[in-house]
């Protein structure tokens, strides 16, 4: 007759094998040498073998000694059963083998107990596959992204939250004249020139609280880098910032414009100076579009006219020119006009005009030539005059 006491036992005993072979996670009880006392339903569908297949067999039956790690799985479930933190010693991540030899990552952990008075070890075990798939992906993505950004053709610099250089490709290191390994773990302001490193950290801290996530180049005034050699230099940057894992990241791609303010400046140079020479000249010009508009105009030829408004976008052949002439008739613009219109098609043309200054005439010989663009097609039409006689503006 069973005892009140061995019914609780019993019934304790069917609870817990009721849960174990319950769970979806795979279990596994084993003997400190590592034979198998017991395999629920969920590690026999995990490594298709039957119960009576793998117990009373060794532990490496289902996760063998691998070639690259010394110790045995026996060794490994000791050293684990012992560890007084169980968290990370108890965990690991091995390759265990299916009964049809198909190999599979697994996450094993294990901890001691005493079953009936004797000491095992229970063992849980889970299919890492996809996880390890998805770890495989990330990284493979990872090294991607930092492979793209490494030879981008813009300097990139990242930065952590304390502005500590995290990231520095080639192009930074062409353009700063730093190694990456240089720089890297030092603070963002060995970039920066040392008249504006004490406000830097405030700028940065500015746009932490913004709402936007990005900085553009064109929404920012240029700022200046500090080269390895102590000279300072002109940069376009757009900055970004990205929250991963709990940790914020400040990442900027950078561009040297030193080359391209200088071509700029150049050209600007070129424009005054050819604006000096158009608007000082002694000669009437005027450059016009195909269509005999007026896009620029020099004070020699404006002052030829009646009054002081603006001419630009006027055609030439209807400003208000001294005398009565072209203003008052319309036909008498005609000639001009032709002429505009021959020159826009590719023939130059040259004519007479006679305007009147102070009640006596004032002949003007306008010379008109086409000016091709790129692509051969007429863009402008030069508008040249001297006065004749003698006559002076």
């Amino acid at each position: 007759m069973t005892s009140p006491t061995q019914a609780a036992d019993q019934a304790i005993e069917g609870f817990f094998e009721a849960v174990v072979a319950g769970l979806p996670e795979a279990v596994i009880v084993a003997a400190p040498d590592g034979r198998i006392t017991f395999v629920n339903a969920a590690t026999e569908a995990l490594f298709g073998y039957g119960f009576d297949e793998v117990v009373g067999q060794a532990i490496t039956a289902l996760v063998p000694r691998q070639p690259d790690r010394r110790a045995d799985p026996v060794k490994w479930l000791a050293r684990w059963a012992a560890e007084p933190d169980p968290e990370p010693s108890r965990f690991l991540d091995l390759t265990a083998r299916a009964r049809d030899g198909r190999e599979m990552p697994v996450e094993v952990r294990v901890r001691p107990a005493d079953i009936g008075g004797q000491p095992r070890y229970l063992i849980t075990v889970r299919d890492n596959t996809l996880r390890r798939q998805e770890q495989i992906a990330l990284k493979d993505a990872n090294l991607r992204a930092a492979r793209i950004l490494m030879v981008a053709e813009d300097g990139i610099v990242s930065v952590d939250a304390e502005q500590k250089i995290i990231f520095f490709n080639l192009a930074a290191e062409g353009m700063f004249g730093y190694r990456a390994e240089e720089v890297l773990g030092q603070p963002l302001s060995v970039l920066l020139p040392p008249a504006v490193r004490a406000d830097h950290p405030a700028h940065v801290d500015s746009f932490r609280d913004d709402k936007r996530a990005s900085r553009m180049m064109g929404e920012r005034p240029q700022v200046r880098g500090w080269r390895r050699s102590g000279e300072t230099f002109p940069l376009e940057a757009t900055i970004t910032k990205v929250m991963a894992g709990g940790a914020l990241t400040y990442t900027a791609h950078l561009r040297d414009v030193t080359e391209r303010n200088r071509a700029r400046e150049a050209l600007e140079e070129r424009e005054r100076r050819i604006r000096a020479v158009f608007d000082h000249a002694s000669e009437p010009i005027a450059l016009l579009a195909p269509d005999g508009a007026i896009i620029e105009i020099n004070r020699a030829a404006a002052a030829l006219t009646a009054d002081d408004r603006s001419l630009t976008g006027a055609p030439l052949w209807e400003a208000p020119w001294l005398g009565v002439g072209l203003s008052a008739d319309p036909a008498a613009g005609e000639p001009l006009r032709a002429a505009i219109a021959a020159a826009a098609a590719g023939d130059p043309a040259v004519l007479v005009v006679e305007l009147t200054r102070d009640g006596r005439p004032l002949p003007i010989e306008v010379r008109l030539t086409p000016i091709s663009g790129a692509a051969g097609a007429i863009t402008y039409v030069l508008a040249e005059g001297r006065l004749l006689g003698g006559a002076r503006v």
